[in-house]
């Protein structure tokens, strides 16, 4: 038994629906737990309006993408192994997350497992403060559910996992934190191939988590769009490499035959097979070179041509950005030029608008001055009556 957990920040509600409700899911198999809407867009609107509650908070967690996992079992029917897995995930949303809102389905898409995905908000239903778990508290719910399937349903024939695995991280930490998630860019990156199938649906995957491929050389990497940082897929891990490169050739191969969605068709696997004769075919003339050219690429032509598609996709960006970059500055060169321009007319304005009021308190002056000159001295009244 497996339980695997996963934060998000962006409160991306409708992406893992429609990942969720990616197959069919029979109604039985579906969980809606806190939640009175029924079709998809009203149980997203009823996501984002309980998210809009919350605190803002600087990477704070808006929702949890967590998965149940069970081996099949041999001496137990499908149909009840799914029952079982069904009461087990209602169990675990009981004692993880009772009061929050949690959307969830079965797949059943992989031959060895059934599995529960269940999308989780951050807050209780109609509150503004996440739910908090110290590390203790969320391994012992985990522990415990894995103790009580083992020793109440041993026909479902788990194996111990979660029990045996110890914590690095150390439980006897005091610091009561978010429930602890790996949101590094390997884990996001495992999580983007186990919840594709082909090429498009990979990309779609990485941008949802906020990661994006580049190729250096023959080199695949990833961008972390949270901080910009590159990782090369084979730092990260060196199967990472072969997982990304079977995944991006998928698509190329369903494509050309027509594989029904949902279905991982790779290399070999998506040629026909070929009946048994009981008597060998008789001989058949060698056709032309062009007639003999198989119908299917191989999966190295299908890789080359991807990582052609994706060496242009990151020379475009490159040159997008510097164009960018170029268009900035010559903005900031038209700018610059403007501000002179404006600060020259303002002075060049000043200037003559001084020049103008010195020439007229000079004409003023002057004018002042010839009429004194014209005009005749009158005597004063002392000398008028020293003269009587």
């Amino acid at each position: 038994m497996i339980v695997k957990s996963m934060s998000r920040k962006q409160p991306s509600f409708g992406q893992l629906i429609g990942y969720i409700d990616r197959e069919p899911i029979p109604e039985a198999y579906r969980i809606r737990h806190n939640l009175l809407a029924r079709d998809h867009e009203q149980v997203r609107e009823e996501f984002e309006a309980n998210a809009s509650l919350l605190q803002r908070r600087k990477n704070g967690v808006a929702l949890y993408h967590e998965i149940l996992s069970i081996t099949r079992a041999e001496g137990l029917s499908e149909e009840d192994q799914k029952q079982r897995l069904y009461h087990i995930a209602q169990d675990y949303i009981a004692a993880r997350c009772p009061g929050n809102l949690v959307y969830g389905g079965l797949h059943q898409d992989k031959a060895h497992s059934f599995h529960f995905h269940l999308m989780i908000s951050s807050n209780p239903a109609g509150e503004s403060k996440r739910l908090r778990l110290s590390r203790r508290e969320f391994r012992a719910i985990q522990v415990e559910l894995e103790a009580r399937v083992l020793r109440e349903q041993p026909e479902l024939e788990q194996q111990l996992a979660i029990g045996k695995r110890s914590d690095r991280r150390g439980d006897t930490s005091p610091k009561e934190v978010e429930t602890q998630q790996d949101t590094s860019a390997l884990a996001r990156a495992h999580h983007a191939l186990e919840g594709s199938a082909d090429r498009d649906s990979l990309h779609a995957a990485l941008k949802a988590l906020e990661l994006e491929l580049y190729v250096r050389g023959k080199q695949l990497g990833l961008i972390d769009l949270r901080d910009g940082s590159k990782h090369r897929l084979k730092t990260l891990d060196p199967t990472l490499p072969t997982r990304f490169e079977d995944r991006l050739a998928v698509q190329q191969v369903q494509g050309e035959n027509g594989g029904p969605d949902g279905e991982n068709i790779k290399g070999a696997q998506a040629l026909p097979s070929t009946p048994h004769l009981s008597e060998p075919l008789p001989a058949l003339e060698t056709p032309a070179a062009e007639e003999v050219a198989p119908t299917l690429a191989p999966v190295q032509v299908l890789w080359a041509q991807e990582m052609e598609a994706l060496r242009r996709h990151t020379q475009e960006r490159v040159k997008e950005q510097t164009d960018e970059a170029e268009a900035g500055h010559t903005r900031l060169r038209d700018i610059t030029a403007l501000v002179k321009l404006a600060v020259q007319g303002t002075l060049l304005g000043l200037k003559n608008r001084y020049l103008h009021l010195l020439q007229h308190l000079y004409r003023r002056r002057s004018d002042h001055e010839t009429h004194k000159r014209k005009s005749p001295e009158r005597p004063s009244a002392s000398t008028g009556k020293a003269h009587r």
